[in-house]
């Protein structure tokens, strides 16, 4: 069996679909179009959950203090591991979990 390389590409057709597809014309809920474009208007929940990003995002993930805190304990000797508290933590979260 003798295989032939081939050069070229096959003919594909092109649709242009960009001159078939009109803008939607955004309206407002009275039905109106706005005559000077694009327009939104967030809630006050929408805003609230903005800031509340924003207030996120600007937290750092790790409490560094802590961190620093804690290696220093184990460094000298003083941390101290309670089962039962982490018993209790880990029966919390499952309570939560199950509703």
């Amino acid at each position: 069996m003798e295989i032939k390389s081939t050069s070229h590409t096959p003919d594909v057709a092109r649709i242009d679909t960009g001159a078939a597809r009109a803008e939607p014309q955004l309206r407002s809920p009275s039905g109106e179009v706005p005559a000077n474009g694009d327009s939104v208007k967030l809630t006050d929940s929408a805003r609230q959950l903005n800031d509340l990003q924003g207030a996120v995002a600007a937290t750092p993930a790790v409490n560094a203090d802590r961190v620093a805190a804690l290696r220093e304990a184990i460094a000298n000797g003083t941390y101290v591991i309670d089962p039962q508290r982490i018993a209790d933590g880990l029966l919390a979260q499952d309570r939560a979990a199950l509703g």
